[in-house]
């Protein structure tokens, strides 16, 4: 009976992971960045981060307002309602109702990001929904792990925040941060020892851009976990640290800003944004799902 359950919700799960999959595969030309209300494309209710093709209609009632970008040109129209819109090659417009208006952006972003990450949360999303019908269960303790940075990802900053979970969360640990080189001995950059389950960087040390580095930390003489991260390229980081929305910037920036920093590979960071994004906006349950932890 219990295999039988598990076959059912794994047979669920694929049949919605391919059927999303099959709706991601067409060409899409524009990507919804914000949705408030109740907005339809064709059928179907409005997803953020949904692809959008030549020809599509989005339907708006009264109090409805959707962001649509152009992955090419970085265009967004920002349709509210009531109203029925069609888009076009290089533009909205508006079928019945009011024009769109419009702003450009310096933000590209490829399609295969936004599919990818449109992708992920409508599976979690339905996988969530799958299992609130099943009993809860009680998580066993998380084991010594290293929380940030995570193993093979990438880091913006230059003096990042490293952070672990620790059973014996007294302590003390020896942290230690090397280098990692190909041709030469590993170096020592940083050590230290305390009792927190953080360890922030001084002043005086700071990483180098483009460039492998591994920590760890022991407890004693055991070793909790080790891993190694590489620091975006210098060019990368001065771009995407200019174009780092402000407090006054609006939902769609952060949301450009958040699925930059995916497409770059600096996914805990992203996870950063993700999280601030759902805060503000919990009308949204793709944010909380892209929130979650990557996993390494």
């Amino acid at each position: 009976m219990i295999k039988n359950k598990f076959l059912i919700k794994n047979l669920i799960a694929g049949a919605a992971s391919a059927a999303f999959a099959a709706t991601a595969s067409a060409a899409g030309i524009a990507f919804v960045t914000d949705v408030k209300g109740d907005a339809q494309i064709g059928l179907a209710k409005a997803a953020l981060m949904g692809e959008l093709e030549k020809g599509a209609r989005i339907s708006c009632l009264k109090d409805c307002q959707v962001g649509v970008m152009y992955i090419v040109s970085g265009k967004e129209f920002i349709i509210r309602g009531p109203g029925d819109f069609l888009i076009g090659e290089a533009d909205v417009t508006a079928k019945v109702g009011n024009a769109p208006t419009t702003r450009q952006t310096a933000w590209k972003v490829s399609s295969q990001t936004v599919t990818t990450a449109a992708q992920n949360a409508s599976a979690s999303i339905r996988m969530r929904s799958i299992n609130a019908n099943t009993k809860a269960v009680i998580a066993p303790a998380l084991p010594d792990r290293l929380l940030y940075p995570i193993d093979k990802t990438k880091v913006l900053s230059l003096q990042p925040d490293f952070r672990w979970q620790a059973l014996n969360a007294k302590g003390p640990y020896e942290f230690e941060l090397v280098t990692v080189a190909t041709s030469a001995a590993s170096k020592s950059i940083y050590k230290t020892k305390q009792s927190n389950l953080a360890v922030k960087l001084p002043a005086n040390v700071k990483l180098q851009p483009d460039t492998v580095y591994a920590w760890q930390v022991n407890f004693g003489d055991a070793n909790i976990a080790k891993s190694q991260f590489q620091t975006l390229p210098a060019h990368l980081q001065e771009t995407t640290q200019r174009r780092k929305p402000d407090n006054n910037a609006g939902f769609s920036d952060w949301l450009l800003y958040a699925l930059t920093l995916q497409e770059l590979g600096a996914k805990q960071d992203a996870q950063d944004v993700w999280g601030k994004l759902a805060k503000d906006r919990p009308d949204l349950p793709e944010l909380s799902v892209m929130a979650r932890p990557p996993t390494d």
